[in-house]
């Protein structure tokens, strides 16, 4: 379990080797250069969001690939609640991060319920290990079913769960932002945020994940 074989579980250190080598980073020379879909140069999803939002394009960057080593830590991390394991990957995300030119963070929120039950916003927690200012201008009124369990259809099918705070309009118009997500599979999550944030007139709108 990642938990036990990493140690250096504080603030501003590099991972531990045994972690490292079972989270696997996107190549981004053998993958969609959209989205990061793995060994894909055209993938599905990009085609059918551009079908479904065809006045925006959404640039998206994952920094690990979800394979088994990514499922046991988001397990651990998100699931079971080992608040800990945010440190494993806070300065990837940090280095991540630079790459990109942004006037604003948005992470994606959690519904009340959720973060009550879980204790901790998953990527809001990571951010701060990273020490990354971000703005909380999108709220979640509604638990849904952990996308975990849901087939492809039926994530594609969900309503759009987020709502823009008080505020938001001002934060957001005429500025390029950055949505930050835990994981982007079918990009459901990802395309609800941006429409929303497209409603407000933004300069530009990008995400980033931990993993893709």
């Amino acid at each position: 379990m990642l938990a036990l074989l990493c140690p250096l579980l504080m603030p501003a250190i590099a991972r531990c080797q045994a972690c490292d080598e079972r989270l696997e980073r996107i190549d981004w020379q053998t993958c969609c250069p959209s989205c990061g879909q793995k060994e894909t140069a055209d993938c599905l999803d990009c085609q059918y969001w551009a079908q479904v939002y065809p006045d925006f394009v959404l640039r998206h960057r994952g920094i690990f690939v979800y394979n088994d080593g990514m499922k046991e830590w988001m397990h651990q991390y998100k699931l079971l609640g080992d608040y800990r394991l945010r440190q494993v990957v806070a300065l990837d995300v940090k280095k991540s991060l630079k790459t990109f030119r942004y006037d604003c963070l948005i992470p994606i929120p959690l519904s009340a319920d959720r973060y009550k039950s879980r204790g901790f916003n998953q990527v809001t927690a990571v951010l701060e290990a990273a020490s990354i200012v971000y703005e909380e201008l999108l709220q979640k009124h509604v638990s849904l079913v952990p996308l975990a369990t849901l087939s492809r259809k039926e994530r594609l099918a969900i309503d759009q769960p987020f709502s823009l705070r008080q505020g938001a309009i001002e934060s957001i118009k005429g500025k390029k932002i950055l949505l930050v997500d835990d994981v982007y599979t079918t990009g459901r999550t990802l395309y609800h945020a941006a429409a929303l944030i497209h409603s407000c007139q933004p300069t530009s709108v990008e995400s980033l994940s931990l993993a893709r």
